[in-house]
C-alpha cells in the first residue's frame, strides 16, 4: 500500500492545529462532543450492454466512515468542529467515480479540496483498490446575538424547497437518489443573518473557490448569495440572488398549507454566457393514516432548463451541452433530461421499522428508477438500513443506459444495486 508523502500530511496537521487553537477559547469554556460510526456496502450489477459489464462486474463497494463531531459555546460564540475519516475499498477504484448512481457513492465521499478555500483534507494511504482518507468537513466560529448571526468557517448550508429536485440548492445538493442525506459536504464560506421579530430573516454568504490550476482565488469560481426569507400567517416565500461560478442567477420559492397538507414550489433563472436558462419545481406533501399505520409521502415535479431535448441521447450528446455538462462535473446537477416526476411515501410499520419506496421518472424520454428502502432502529444509537435501486428505460434514455461510440453497441447504463448500511452513533451534543 502506498503513503503518500509527509509533507502533504504535515501540512492538513498545520492547518489543523491552526484553527484547533482558534476553537481553543471555546473548548475551554464548554465543550459537546459527538460522533457515528457509519458502514455502507454496495453490490452493483450492471447489464450486458453496459461499458462497465467487464471483468470488474458485478461491482462491489464497502465503505467506512468515522465522524468526530465537538461543539463549543461560550456565551454569543459557539464554534463546531467535525473530522472525517474515510475508509473506502473497491473492485473497479479507477472508475467507480464513472459508474455514478449508488454505485461508486463511496468514491463521492473523496472528492479534495482543490477549489476550497482551505486545504483541510488528504490521502493517508492507498493502493490500487483501497484509499484511506481524511477531511475536516466543518470548522466554523460563530457569534449570535437575537438580532444578528455571523459564522465564519467551513460549514453547509440548505436553500430551496424540493424534497428531491431543488433548483435552489446551489451549494452541495444532494442527488435525487441519495441514501443518507444527514451531512452535506462542508464548504468554506461567510455567512451572515439578520432576524426579525416576526420570524422573517435576511442571509447573506460568500464562498471563495480557487482555481484548480492557478490556486488563486477567482471570482469566476467564488460565489456571492443573499436569501430573504418571510414568514406570515402560516406563508413562507424566499428571494434569492446570487452569481455562483461566473453566472448571475435569481429565485424564489414558496411553502403553504393546503387541506392541512403542504404545498411548496421554488422558480430560479440563471443568466449563463448564451442566454436565461429557467428551472422550476412542485410538490405535496401529505400526511395520513394506512391501517392505524403513520403514513407520509409526496409528488414532485422538475423541470430542469439544463436538460437535453428529446427522447434518444448519447453520451456525446450530453458532452456538448456545456453549460449542462459543467454542472454534472461539479456535482450541482444530476438529471440530464428535461421533465421529471417523483414520488414516494415513508410507512411506519411498526415503531422500529420505516418502509420507504420511491419512483424517479424522466418524462422526457419515459425512462425511470424504482428505489426502495427500509429502516430498522436495533435501539437509540443503532440504525440498520437496506434496499435495492432498478432502473428502466430503452436505449438511449437516462436510466436505461446514454449511447456511446462503441462498435460493440455499448451503453452508459446504470446498474441494479443492492446497498445496505449500519449506522452507530456514538454521542450527540444536545445543541447543534
Amino acid at each position: 500500500m502506498a503513503t503518500h508523502n509527509k509533507k502533504e500530511i504535515g501540512k492538513f496537521k498545520g492547518v489543523f492545529l491552526l484553527m484547533l487553537s482558534c476553537l481553543a477559547p471555546l473548548a475551554a469554556a464548554n465543550t459537546e462532543l459527538g460522533g457515528h460510526v457509519k458502514f455502507f456496502y454496495t453490490y452493483a450489477d450492471f447489464p450486458d450492454k453496459s461499458v462497465f459489464s467487464d471483468e470488474a462486474d458485478p461491482y462491489k463497494e464497502s465503505l467506512g466512515n468515522l465522524r468526530l463531531k465537538a461543539e463549543s459555546y461560550a456565551g454569543n460564540w459557539d464554534g463546531q468542529l467535525h473530522y472525517v475519516l474515510n475508509g473506502l475499498y473497491s473492485s473497479d477504484l479507477n472508475n467507480c467515480v464513472l459508474r455514478g448512481g449508488i454505485a461508486g457513492r463511496g468514491c463521492r465521499e473523496l472528492a479534495s479540496d482543490q477549489n476550497q478555500f482551505m486545504d483541510l483534507s488528504s490521502i493517508i494511504s492507498e493502493s490500487d483498490s483501497s484509499v484511506v482518507y481524511q477531511r475536516v468537513d466543518r470548522l466554523a466560529v460563530a457569534y449570535a446575538t437575537e438580532k444578528l448571526v455571523t459564522r465564519v468557517g467551513r460549514q453547509a448550508i440548505s436553500w430551496g424547497n424540493g424534497v428531491v429536485y431543488n433548483p435552489l440548492d446551489l451549494f452541495n445538493p444532494f442527488p435525487p437518489d441519495a441514501i443518507d442525506t444527514e451531512y452535506k459536504r462542508g464548504e468554506d464560506m461567510l455567512y451572515l443573518q439578520g432576524l426579525f421579530s416576526n420570524g422573517s430573516d435576511l442571509q447573506g454568504l460568500y464562498i471563495p473557490r480557487r482555481d484548480a490550476v492557478s490556486g488563486d482565488v477567482s471570482s469566476e469560481q467564488s460565489a456571492v448569495a443573499g436569501k430573504f426569507h418571510w414568514l406570515s400567517a402560516g406563508h413562507e416565500v424566499d428571494f434569492l440572488v446570487a452569481r455562483n461560478y461566473g453566472d448571475g442567477i435569481f429565485g424564489a420559492a414558496y411553502t403553504g398549507e393546503w387541506r392541512e397538507n403542504v404545498i411548496s414550489s421554488s422558480v430560479s433563472v440563471t443568466q449563463t454566457d448564451s442566454g436565461k436558462v429557467w428551472s422550476a419545481e412542485a410538490n405535496y406533501n401529505y400526511s395520513s393514516l394506512l391501517y392505524g399505520k403513520n403514513l407520509s409521502g409526496f409528488i414532485e415535479f422538475f423541470y430542469n432548463g439544463f436538460g437535453l431535448k428529446g427522447d434518444q441521447h448519447s453520451i456525446q450528446d450530453v458532452i456538448d451541452q456545456a453549460e449542462l455538462f459543467s454542472r454534472l462535473l461539479r456535482g450541482e446537477l444530476f438529471t440530464i433530461g428535461r421533465f421529471y416526476i417523483a414520488t414516494g411515501v415513508v410507512l411506519e410499520a411498526t415503531p422500529l421499522l420505516n418502509l420507504k419506496p420511491l419512483l424517479f421518472v424522466n418524462l422526457s424520454d419515459g425512462s425511470s428508477l424504482l428505489q426502495f428502502i427500509g429502516t430498522y432502529s436495533l435501539s437509540q444509537n443503532f440504525d440498520l438500513l437496506a434496499g435495492f435501486n432498478l432502473p428502466f428505460g430503452k436505449d438511449g434514455t437516462e436510466y436505461g443506459g446514454l449511447t456511446t461510440n462503441s462498435e460493440q453497441g455499448k451503453l452508459l447504463a446504470p446498474a441494479d444495486t443492492l446497498f445496505a448500511l449500519s449506522l452507530i452513533h456514538i454521542s450527540e451534543p444536545t445543541r447543534h
